[in-house]
């Protein structure tokens, strides 16, 4: 009787309730028809008016006018060169520091009279938005004054940069169960003995909560739940397709601008969202030769020893080879970042979990050798410049890298040069570095 008593005490617990009405994970349709359309939309080139849609179409303002114009490295699902970094903004109170804006300020325009510069942000700002080059290096002193992060900004304005995120694998990060995140959370906070997540001394990362309960999976700020909550917020944001989740983003320049019905169905962002869930899981690919297989096993123990795994754990639950713990971390003064990737140029109610400035989800590693350039900016062309890079909670870790000698750098580097994007060759390309001669790839 007493057995039984103690268990009803136990299941009516608050901790016993949370995990007994724990929603299970989302399992997303892949049948090939709806990842057959999903392709197509994927690929399509939309326009003003485009047929495909059922409203204006494209824009009036954008980022880019397909999904795979921002997602092809690698393969198709990849991430993007800076030529489509994102650029987000924070407009906070001067006073009380509530959010009063947060968005996104687009590239381009179907007309001129839609199109948004800096200065509609805060008139202090310059009016150009930034050119950024493909394939060029964005260290933090060849980036725009507005950008950099020690810059003056007027009071309570935030400007940065995102670059593309590879979304390989993202079915795998979807299910995984938000308790899973939770209990990883938990494990770090245990391990470093209870220091705060607000710390930036210890590796100790927060779940991203958001409405509702829900655990942000995905997003440089773990924003996002889920890849349909994902699909729909990008398509709306980067290509001006409205859908029923998601409203197109009004003008900054001529914000009294409504479009005409709603562009995308529900219909159709499955059918993205079925073509995101379908791309493979990243793979590593050990070397074929003997010596640089064995600088990759070293590297990978050196990726521990230095601490790059306090944050980039290989597994997560039962998703193996992932290399995050998907929690946010601060990552110091020198990588703050303001705005938010899918929020629209509207007015956001403040939000007291709200992630920090310097705040960043860790980003899987997997298929990282095919995902250049590195950090939420593609400031990073190397793996070398994103490793040293690293602050706040990394920058034990980074500084435990920059003390190895240059071979056990190449070890290590070597070793996330095994993280490939699916679907790439198996065969160690003739221009790779043998062992010996590792340290000058550092410099590329």
């Amino acid at each position: 009787m007493l057995r039984v008593t103690l268990l009803a005490v136990l299941a009516l617990s608050p901790a016993a309730y949370r995990w007994a009405t724990m929603p299970t994970p989302n399992t997303i349709e892949t049948q090939p028809a709806m990842v057959e359309a999903g392709r197509t939309l994927f690929d399509h080139e939309w326009q003003p008016d485009d047929p495909m849609t059922g409203g204006d179409g494209l824009g009036p303002v954008f980022n880019a006018k397909s999904c795979v114009a921002c997602h092809r490295q690698g393969a198709p699902g990849g991430g993007g060169p800076n030529e489509h970094n994102v650029i987000a903004f924070t407009v906070q109170h001067e006073r009380t520091g509530a959010i009063k804006r947060s968005g996104v300020v687009h590239l381009a325009s179907v007309s001129p009279e839609f199109r948004e510069q800096l200065t509609h942000v805060h008139p202090d700002l310059p009016s150009e938005l930034p050119v950024i080059e493909n394939s060029v290096q964005l260290n933090v002193s060849d980036m725009p004054d507005c950008f950099q992060p020690r810059a003056f900004l007027p009071r309570g304005v935030t400007v940065s940069q995102r670059n593309t995120p590879a979304i390989f694998g993202a079915k795998l990060i979807e299910e995984v169960p938000d308790k899973v995140i939770e209990a990883e959370a938990r494990r770090q906070r245990l391990k470093w003995a209870f220091v705060s997540d607000e710390s930036e001394d210890a590796p100790v990362g927060r779940v991203s909560y958001l409405e509702g309960g829900k655990v942000g999976h995905f997003g440089w700020k773990g924003q996002t739940a889920t890849l349909g909550d994902f699909v729909q917020g990008a398509c709306a944001n980067e290509l001006g397709l409205s859908n029923p989740a998601a409203d197109q983003p009004a003008s900054l320049a001529k914000g009294d601008y409504k479009g005409t019905g709603t562009d995308l169905t529900q219909a159709q962002c499955d059918q993205i969202t079925a073509f995101y869930a379908s791309l493979a899981r990243p793979i590593e690919i050990v070397p074929e030769s003997k010596l640089q297989a064995d600088c990759a096993v070293e590297g990978r123990e050196l990726f521990e020893s230095v601490g790059c795994s306090n944050c980039h754990p290989a597994n997560l639950g039962n998703v193996e080879g992932i290399y995050s713990d998907l929690l946010l971390h601060r990552m110091g003064q020198e990588l703050v970042g303001g705005g938010s990737y899918n929020d629209p140029p509207t007015p956001v109610p403040d939000a007291p979990d709200a992630p920090h400035p310097s705040e960043w989800r860790t980003p899987p590693l997997w298929g990282v050798a095919d995902s250049a350039p590195y950090l939420h900016d593609g400031r990073a062309a190397t793996l070398r410049e994103a490793i040293l890079l690293h602050g706040g909670q990394g920058q034990k870790s980074a500084r435990a890298f920059n003390r190895l000698d240059d071979s056990e750098k190449s070890q290590l580097i070597i070793f996330l040069k095994t993280l490939r994007a699916p679907g790439a060759e198996s065969k160690v390309e003739p221009d790779q570095p043998r062992p010996t001669e590792a340290v000058a790839e550092l410099g590329q």
